[in-house]
């Protein structure tokens, strides 16, 4: 996706969380009040994974993309990488690239992520330059320029997800919990 942001169907959703579309169709009937303070909580949580995240990092990609990574205000925590900020690269930088060739952070985050070279080393040499000087690849991309496939595994936000997900359903609770005793209860 061009945001950065991953996509889940609602089906995944209620089996990860079962009964939180049924909790947000509730809230909104508590007002807006109760729902900016959720937003502000939910917006804690994903600020505590993205230092988290960036604390995990542990080399020189990794710990630039983390820079592009951000906490998004919405009633339950969102995180995403930001699609705008470009990707500083020491062997081609963006002043040389076309506008539309310019490398953004997203274009290298699930590379640097999961890891390149799944099938190989790939076609180094393009087999298509498009007129706007983008270069795209397939199958046999030339991704070999980071750390082995991991598969789903990941390298540094996917782990930190994992290994956060009691702190994050606690901090989570209590950030329901307290817009509940300041806004929830006055109905």
């Amino acid at each position: 996706m061009a945001d950065g942001s991953t996509k889940f169907t609602r089906a995944d959703v209620e089996r990860a969380v079962p009964g939180l579309y049924q909790f947000l169709r509730d809230a909104n009937k508590l007002g807006p009040e109760f729902n900016k303070e959720l937003r502000n909580g939910s917006l804690e949580v994903a600020k505590h994974v993205v230092n988290k995240t960036r604390a995990n990092a542990s080399t020189q990609m990794e710990r630039e993309v983390a820079k592009g990574i951000e906490a998004r205000p919405d009633r339950i925590p969102k995180i995403r990488v930001n699609s705008s900020q470009g990707f500083v690269s020491s062997s081609r930088p963006n002043r040389r690239r076309t506008p539309a060739a310019k490398v953004k952070r997203i274009d290298v985050f699930f590379g640097v992520e999961f890891g390149g070279g799944k099938y190989g080393q790939g076609d180094p040499k393009p087999r298509k330059n498009y007129r706007d000087g983008v270069t795209r690849g397939g199958i046999h991309a030339y991704t070999t320029q980071f750390r082995p496939h991991r598969g789903t595994r990941g390298y540094f936000f996917y782990p930190t997800v994992r290994d956060e997900g009691e702190n994050i359903e606690r901090l989570y609770g209590e950030a329901i919990e307290d817009a509940l005793r300041r806004f929830g209860r006055r109905r």
